[in-house]
């Protein structure tokens, strides 16, 4: 294989922009202004690769070990995430000098027709002035501060026993922020309830809901039982090593 060539974003942005929603979280990686971008000789997997703190950070759109080796060249200490279709295994046992996430985050979007169901009477969308009645019952303190934050609350009474916010990350893509739901009122249905509200309420805005990053098993069989399609699955990991090579 040839030494991978940095390449354009914008050509780069076109080319992902054709498939989003299977490369969403490179889109999101490519809008917040990668530092680098990649590409293997075919072009069927990119890289956009940023500087943080602790080191140097990579989006890959597929699994392909020569051109991780390519882009392992430019940044030995690299660490990565790899973005793949629904259901597909990724053999990380032959990533030697990375030590995978425990977990694999999942990807789910919504583009058909809005669906026509009712929403669960329990549940409203709060008004901007009324966010700060989830203070009590947000797991991060910082939940809240995203620009553009929309919250959904089921009520029990006047109590919330379970709430999702979301935020505006791309173009016309939303994602979920957070969902909780009280663990006295769990398996209710109460998170799948939430999903489908935000999903039916952002594509009669003419919206794409997304729910990026989801680990929590629980959180993932909600996503679907509301009608969200897997777009992707990320799997992350993290240099540990001086030296990094593939077996």
């Amino acid at each position: 294989m040839k030494e991978c060539a940095t390449i354009d974003p914008q050509v780069l942005f076109k080319i992902l922009n054709a498939d989003r929603l299977r490369f969403s979280g490179a889109l999101l990686a490519l809008q917040q202004g990668g530092n680098e971008t990649f590409a293997n000789e075919d072009r069927s997997c990119f890289a956009l690769v940023h500087q943080y703190p602790y080191g140097p950070f990579a989006f890959f759109t597929d699994y392909d070990l020569e051109f991780f080796r390519a882009v392992l060249r430019h940044y030995p200490k690299l660490n990565m995430c790899i973005d793949l279709p629904p259901g597909t295994q990724l053999q990380a046992g032959r990533l030697r000098g990375l030590k995978p996430y425990p977990q694999p985050y999942e990807f789910f979007a919504y583009e058909g027709d809005a669906p026509t169901a009712p929403i669960d009477p329990h549940i409203r969308l709060l008004a901007q002035s009324e966010l700060e009645l989830l203070r009590p019952v947000v797991q991060y303190e910082n939940e809240l501060d995203m620009p553009g934050i929309q919250a959904f609350a089921w009520f029990e009474g006047d109590r919330i026993a379970g709430y999702l916010h979301c935020s505006p990350e791309y173009e016309d893509i939303w994602d979920v922020g957070f969902v909780f739901v009280a663990p006295e009122h769990r398996g209710r249905g109460i998170a799948a309830a939430l999903y489908y509200v935000y999903l039916k309420t952002l594509r009669e805005q003419g919206e794409i809901p997304q729910a990026c990053g989801v680990t929590n098993p629980a959180s993932a069989a909600a996503a679907r039982k509301a009608g969200f399609q897997p777009c992707s699955i990320r799997y992350a990991f993290k240099f540990k090593r001086p030296k990094i090579g593939f077996a």
